[in-house]
């Protein structure tokens, strides 16, 4: 089963009186871009973290935000920095001197440094800190994972269709083909019965020329790639693995046989369906980009 590229899912662990939540957002990419956020105290989890959802996504730019409310290990600390603290005093001082200037360096001065104070806080041991972490991680990849087969199977519903569409135009294309060959020979015979004497239409000449319209203009190749593409498209939909990208090659391939079928066909009502299969094509194309 495909899966969006879009989704949302979040978990929480309560342990201690110390709730541990998870958040992961996710939304459309070429590759596996991965960000996290976590608090202080969990800053070493994050490379754990980052192998942990790539063994359960495979596209997309992902967003994962970890919070820790009531830890006490996590709430910050302030830490003066004496010795920037002096330097910035002494270095005040001189330019007071050098200046000749009134007034006395306060505190209020000191403390506007914007270095000054230091915000520290006590780091959880790797392990510890992932059985904390891990099991609502787990349940946010989950809920992620489930929202985004729910939007697949919509988009699938909706490819599946416009795919029927394509095979449906594609059938009155191979059923209109052979009726060009006939068309062009009566239009050959009129042109040249208006130019000569009817006894003089060389026949065998006439049929030549028919014949190497009919090759140029042979369409069958291309008409039974196309069908093999849209029936290798639907089972790629089936596919249990990440399609995204071989659904983005065969709509590349799909939309080549469809622009040698509108050069080479000549003819009004082909063209006309051709036509109508672009449009369906580029309608999924831009569903395929939503695909992981």
């Amino acid at each position: 089963m495909i899966r969006s590229m879009t989704g949302y899912g979040s978990g929480a662990l309560d342990d201690s009186g110390v709730r541990t939540s998870v958040e992961i957002r996710s939304v459309n990419g070429r590759f596996c871009d991965i960000s996290v956020k976590t608090p202080r105290a969990l800053a070493s989890l994050e490379g754990r973290v980052r192998e942990h959802i790539q063994a359960h996504v495979n596209r997309g730019n992902i967003s994962v935000s970890i919070r820790r409310d009531g830890d006490a290990a996590d709430a910050p600390s302030l830490v003066v920095d004496f010795g920037a603290g002096r330097r910035y005093y002494d270095a005040l001082k001189q330019l007071q001197d050098l200046l000749d200037l009134p007034g006395e360096i306060t505190i209020d001065i000191l403390a506007a440094y914007p270095n000054l104070l230091k915000v520290e806080s006590e780091a959880i041991d790797l392990e510890q800190g992932w059985v904390l972490v891990e099991p609502a991680l787990a349940d946010a990849i989950e809920a992620l994972n489930t929202m985004k087969k729910r939007e697949g199977a919509q988009l699938e519903q909706d490819m599946r269709a416009r795919i029927n569409q394509i095979q449906a135009g594609l059938d009155d294309i191979e059923e209109r083909a052979p009726h060009r060959v006939a068309q062009v020979k009566q239009r050959l015979h009129d042109r040249l019965a208006e130019w000569l004497d009817k006894e003089h239409i060389d026949p065998q000449r006439l049929a030549m020329e028919v014949t190497l319209f009919a090759d140029r203009s042979d369409i069958t190749e291309e008409c039974v790639r196309l069908r093999t593409h849209c029936d290798a498209f639907l089972e790629a939909l089936r596919a249990d693995d990440s399609a995204g990208r071989r659904l983005n090659f065969l709509l590349q391939e799909m939309n080549r046989e469809v622009n040698t079928i509108g050069s080479k066909s000549n003819d009004a009502e082909i063209s006309h369906q051709v036509i109508t299969l672009k449009e369906e094509l580029e309608k999924i194309r831009e569903q395929v980009q939503n695909i992981e």
